[in-house]
């Protein structure tokens, strides 16, 4: 369970309100918006493909539609979450919904009834699950296999869900949107921020204590179960865009241009492994330091094995619990691809998978990633 992004690349929600007229761009916002475009742009330039992938998402997605039952999955993948080495889900670009049950060897896609981005998905069991991403979506899935869509109230896109149960469900998303389900989503309660942040992930260790991270740094923690939200310092200002931890004390969390933070004190403090603190000028940013400073999406930590992936085909990998990373060598052509999500379930050892663009799934099988033949 993955209780620790839109239409083209890595999802939109990295920037959407800069072009708010009414908004004053500082030199961080301005930096921010060249990667979103840049991201927005990446190798999908021929908007006929686009379409092309459209009309087959509407065929393949359709309510009560079902696509063939094991095609190579194609469009782009936000979010993945195992519950067994060999049950779990990704979900992705224009409804994309699939399952696997061999570890992630074959898919099989499931109507989702919806074309909406879907960007973050969590399962409690092989049975419930919940699925949320553009405007205001969620989705459930019940013992009955079939997914529902619930209603939020709200037309703010949705990127990470936290299901501590198939009662109790958080959801964070764009504008400081924070909402919780005590019922399995039957009613949801805006519980969103005062400020305007965008927060990008939620993790819960368990019923009471859990991190959200998001824009220029931000980290809130909570330990009555969402009750009360605090801010921590991370000593960064760049947006952060996954967060796990192991325990009440070990952490991580990743973002903006190659940054890792640790803490070893359940976030009291955050030590920046990698990256930089701040944004420099855009007259020393070079394409050169793009390519060395990747953003990282997700980092998750299981036993001795760690896991991050981020852009330019980065994957890191710790294999002493999280206190060093050495970067995976990845075919060539990974360079311009990105990887989003991972998801890894102890075993003897860690099983799960990693996804990103165009369909990217990578499983972890016997705590070794295991690259498609691609």
């Amino acid at each position: 369970m993955r209780t620790p992004a839109a239409t083209l690349a890595p999802p939109e929600f990295l920037a959407p309100k800069l072009l708010d007229s009414n908004r004053t761009l500082d030199l961080r916002e301005t930096r921010r918006l060249i990667r979103v475009v840049l991201f927005r742009v990446g190798s999908q330039f021929r908007i006929c493909s686009l379409l092309v992938a459209f009309v087959a998402a509407v065929v393949a997605l359709a309510p009560g539609v079902a696509g063939a039952t094991e095609r190579a999955l194609r469009d782009h993948l936000y979010d993945v979450d195992f519950v067994t080495p060999k049950l779990g889900w990704v979900v992705g670009a224009f409804g994309t919904i699939a399952r696997t049950e061999d570890g992630g060897a074959s898919w099989h896609r499931e109507p989702s009834g919806t074309v909406e981005n879907l960007f973050g998905v969590d399962f409690v069991d092989s049975e419930h699950g919940w699925a949320v991403g553009r405007a205001g979506t969620i989705l459930s899935r019940g013992a009955d296999g079939r997914w529902k869509k619930q209603e939020s109230g709200t037309q703010r896109h949705f990127f990470q869900v936290a299901a501590l149960d198939d009662h109790r469900v958080w959801v964070v998303g764009d504008w400081g949107a924070i909402f919780y389900t005590e019922d399995g989503g039957e009613t949801w309660q805006d519980r969103s921020l005062p400020e305007d942040v965008i927060l990008n992930d939620i993790f819960f260790l368990d019923g009471e204590r859990g991190w959200i991270v998001g824009e220029f740094g931000s980290i809130f923690v909570t330990k009555d179960g969402g009750k009360t939200w605090e801010r921590q310092e991370s000593g960064v200002e760049k947006t952060l865009f996954g967060v796990f931890f192991a325990d009440e004390n070990r952490g991580w969390a990743v973002g903006l241009d190659n940054v890792l933070l640790r803490t070893e004190d359940g976030g009291g403090s955050w030590l920046l492994e990698r990256g930089r603190a701040t944004s420099g000028s855009l007259e020393r940013m070079g394409f050169l330091e793009a390519l060395t400073n990747p953003s990282l999406y997700a980092v998750e930590v299981v036993g001795d094995l760690g896991i991050v992936v981020g852009d330019m085909g980065t994957i890191l990998v710790s294999r002493d619990g999280g206190r060093t990373w050495e970067r995976e060598d990845v075919p060539d052509e990974w360079a311009l691809r990105w990887i989003r999500a991972l998801s890894l379930v102890p075993g003897s050892p860690a099983g799960g998978a990693l996804v990103g663009s165009g369909g990217l799934t990578i499983p972890v099988d016997g705590g070794k990633l295991r690259y498609p033949d691609r």
